[in-house]
């Protein structure tokens, strides 16, 4: 059981203080019709007004994940009571596929909680695909993840390095379109008018060969973003086997999520994570250097 305390900065009513917190109204909704919000180990009313100081406490269940536990090893960039940042490797997959049950990063995460005595359970903030290595951001509970993944739009920023084939024209630009579901039978994704507005900014950081490494800040969070929104201009990523017409087989995706910028659930505060490029990443260009 985790007890979290909320102090009014001035006169205001209950709910007024949870939303500046920012607690999603799912988990207000819960925790009122579990009797979850008190003051002085009382229960209190979201429309009851409080004064400048006084403290609610919110009272969170423990939280048990039916996951498989696998001993799969994982980097961490970060972690705290509340969350943690993973360095995702290459050809990982996040959660169970038609195809994988077992074999994932929840799997690897659940392993580690139980050997590290965490009664928790896992909430995926910001997904990579299979083959994108790098920065991802987990939480531990329902609250840790509601204020993350309200804070997608405005506080968690994300960049990537991917490299492309080709030489592009604008060396620095921002892209926007939308981006649709193909069809109801495939994963892939299109650029289409009765999509949702993906906007893609890129910087380009080297050219080398008939090949482009880009430094790329997602301004929305769209499923397969960079890779659509690059094909659609010509400049697939290298090794992406279902935007890139000219895929090789097994040539690998060239997509890594190299910094990510967010507030601390537990206070608020400003934090910033950078891991640089990826080592596949350095190898491809040296060896395409020429």
């Amino acid at each position: 059981m985790k007890r979290i305390k909320y102090r009014a900065p001035r006169d205001m009513t209950v709910l007024e203080l949870l939303e500046e917190n920012g607690i999603s109204r799912k988990i207000i909704k819960s925790l009122k019709a579990k009797g979850n919000i008190k003051k002085d180990e009382k229960i209190i009313y979201l429309s009851k007004m409080l004064d400048e100081g006084d403290f609610i406490t919110l009272i969170f269940d423990d939280q048990e994940s039916d996951m498989t536990p696998v001993n799969i090893p994982i980097k961490f960039a970060y972690k705290d009571d509340d969350m943690m940042v993973i360095d995702k490797q290459y050809g990982l997959s996040v959660m169970s596929t038609i195809n994988l049950h077992e074999d994932t990063l929840l799997n690897a995460l659940q392993y580690y909680l139980l050997s590290n005595n965490i009664n928790s359970k896992i909430h995926i903030v910001n997904r990579l695909d299979r083959n994108t290595t790098g920065l991802m951001v987990v939480a531990f509970n329902r609250l840790a993840a509601s204020f993350l993944n309200l804070s997608l739009k405005d506080t968690l920023k994300r960049r990537y390095y991917a490299i492309v084939k080709g030489i592009l024209d604008k060396k620095e630009d921002t892209i926007v379109n939308k981006i649709a579901k193909e069809s109801e039978m495939t994963v892939r994704r299109c650029v289409r008018n009765d999509g949702k507005e993906a906007i893609t900014k890129y910087k380009v950081i080297k050219e080398f060969g008939n090949y482009s490494l880009l430094d790329i800040e997602l301004l929305t969070g769209r499923t397969h973003q960079i890779r659509v929104t690059f094909s659609s201009i010509d400049h697939p990523l290298v090794g992406d086997d279902l935007y890139d017409p000219e895929y090789r087989e097994g040539e690998e995706m060239m997509l890594h999520s190299h910094y990510i910028e967010f507030l601390r659930p537990s206070d608020k505060k400003h934090m910033e994570i950078e891991i640089g490029i990826s080592e596949r990443q350095k190898e491809f260009i040296e060896r395409n250097n020429k």
